[in-house]
């Protein structure tokens, strides 16, 4: 009997290592606080988007409906190939910080004159919750435009 023992006591000595490694690659990482929903504020929403194409800028006026304290939206554009017409991957182009204002918020962009890219917009709000993206902004529309995007 205290040979099978000593067999046992010596494989778990062997794996306690490989089991002090894989807790401590288990630890590591990024942390997160919970997040709680609150189910009776509405989801932020992009209530009115208009858009003005100027020589060289694109105006944006955003009005935001819902969504719990203070809302931000995001910008991503995607670059237009010239040959097909078609969108290339979307990077974000720029994001506000939070802010209690909802109505009119307003953001100009610079075009460039080399290359033509396509917008889209979404807002979030301090949950962390996240509306759909906008219809797609491309400067083959008209030069002044709105959606309601509902």
């Amino acid at each position: 009997m205290r040979p099978l023992v000593n067999v046992v006591g010596c494989l778990i000595l062997l794996r306690l290592p490989a089991l002090f490694v894989f807790l401590l690659l288990a630890s590591c990482g990024l942390k997160t606080n919970l997040i709680v929903f609150d189910h009776s504020v509405p989801l932020p929403e992009l209530s009115a988007l208009t858009f003005v194409y100027e020589k060289d800028m694109l105006a944006l006026d955003i009005s935001i409906s819902g969504g719990g304290g203070a809302v931000a939206y995001q910008i991503d554009r995607a670059e237009i190939d010239p040959n097909c017409a078609c969108l290339g991957n979307w990077l974000r182009y720029y994001e506000s910080s939070p802010n209690a204002q909802r109505e009119h918020l307003q953001r100009k962009l610079k075009l460039r004159a080399d290359k033509d890219f396509a917008f889209r917009v979404r807002v979030s709000d301090a949950l962390g919750r996240l509306s759909p993206w906008s219809k797609v902004i491309r400067p083959a529309q008209n030069a002044t435009s709105s959606s309601s995007n509902k």
